[in-house]
């Protein structure tokens, strides 16, 4: 019992020590959140540091820094040089890319962030739409963190099955995989807001192409499967079958359709004519529709089915033909080819070249599944 009391205090002094020194820790380390590279003079990077500021009595949220290396190892050590604690990437949640670097190759840089083991491979990347910096310095009236805001704005856009995931590891996994090409979200700052504009579309590390929202749904409907998602789609009246006889054919019908659930199957019909069928079944609730159409009415769903099928289907089409002009393949044909095709021994810049002559033939099998808000 006497050395029961002995030993107690013992303990406990311990603890209160390891609590100091933790508390002391943290307040020498600079947490690094997100990371901006820009292409910079005489082949340097520039370099914008966005650190979490720890001190409850300092006015921001951040603090920046600039810095100016031939590698983003040397920035980091630049960066050490300007700075009052040691930085750390433990913390690091977005990297962002401008696009004048972008359009030179970034795998460097992502490859550099995949070798540091404090790093998440869960790390988003990002391309800004003009100066990484520029979007990382600039002070916003409605928030003070502009990386936690960004990495708010793609992981909820991903939730939402908005935007294909853009972590570090599924962008390195595209990289490196023969037969597909990496996407990533395009950012810009517009009216004191950060926008999610579209995608970047690249071939290899580089990018050579951009798509809207709504065209990465398509990428996204390809290449994966939604289990839940928003979309909304507008299709034309018509002159043949139109949904609205009393109308003219050029008026504009708008949808929003949710709950979409889909398949889809990429199938290499012919190795010598690159001939491939891209089969798509998708079940959908429509929530809402901007004209005055009885849903009740089995015959008017069943041409609401009817366009959605061909504009869908037109869709996907038109954005082949554009990703074939950037010999980028973002849907993954190559990698259904380099399956099939075993002893081809494919390469990227191979298919690249074989990517432009490919023939797809898109099968599109839409189904409304329950109606629902109509305006």
């Amino acid at each position: 019992m006497k050395r029961f009391f002995l030993v107690t205090p013992f303990f406990f002094s311990l603890l209160i020590l390891s609590s100091c020194a933790e508390t002391s820790t943290l307040e020498k380390i600079g947490m690094i959140t997100t990371v901006g590279y820009d292409k910079g003079e005489d082949e340097k990077i520039d370099t914008t540091t966005l650190i979490l500021e720890t001190d409850p009595q300092s006015m921001d949220s951040t603090n920046v820094i600039s810095s100016r290396s031939l590698t983003s190892k040397g920035a980091r050590i630049e960066s050490n040089l300007k700075s009052p604690k040691k930085l750390a990437s433990g913390q690091l949640r977005v990297a962002l890319y401008g696009e004048d670097l972008a359009k030179d190759g970034l795998i460097n840089l992502a490859d550099t962030l995949s070798r540091d083991h404090s790093i998440s491979d869960l790390t988003f990347l990002a391309i800004v739409e003009g100066s990484a910096g520029d979007l990382l310095k600039h002070k916003y009236s409605q928030f003070s963190d502009a990386g936690q805001y960004v990495y708010k704005e793609i992981e909820q856009n991903i939730k939402g099955e908005v935007i294909p995931s853009p972590t570090l590891h599924e962008t390195l996994h595209d990289y490196y995989s023969i037969g597909v090409d990496p996407l990533l979200p395009l950012l810009k700052l517009e009216d004191d807001m950060i926008n999610i504009t579209g995608m970047a579309i690249l071939k290899g590390d580089k990018m050579v192409g951009r798509i809207s929202p709504s065209d990465s749904f398509y990428v996204k409907l390809v290449s994966d499967r939604f289990k839940a998602g928003n979309f909304e789609i507008t299709f034309k009246n018509g002159e043949k079958e139109a949904l609205m006889p009393s109308l003219p054919a050029s008026t504009d019908i708008a949808i929003a359709l949710d709950t979409i659930k889909s398949k889809s199957k990429i199938e290499l019909k012919d190795q010598n004519s690159l001939a491939f069928n891209l089969n798509i079944h998708i079940n959908a609730r429509l929530q809402e529709i901007n004209r005055d159409i009885d849903l009740k009415n089995n015959e008017n769903l069943e041409l609401i089915e009817k366009k959605l099928r061909k504009k869908i289907t037109k869709e996907i089409e038109d954005l082949i033909a554009y990703s074939q002009s950037k010999s980028s393949d973002v849907f993954g044909f190559g990698e259904e080819y380099r399956t099939k095709a075993i002893n081809s021994n494919l390469t990227d810049d191979e298919w690249h070249d074989m990517f432009k002559d490919i023939k797809v033939k898109v099968n599109t099998d839409f189904v409304i599944i329950r109606t629902g808000v109509v305006e």
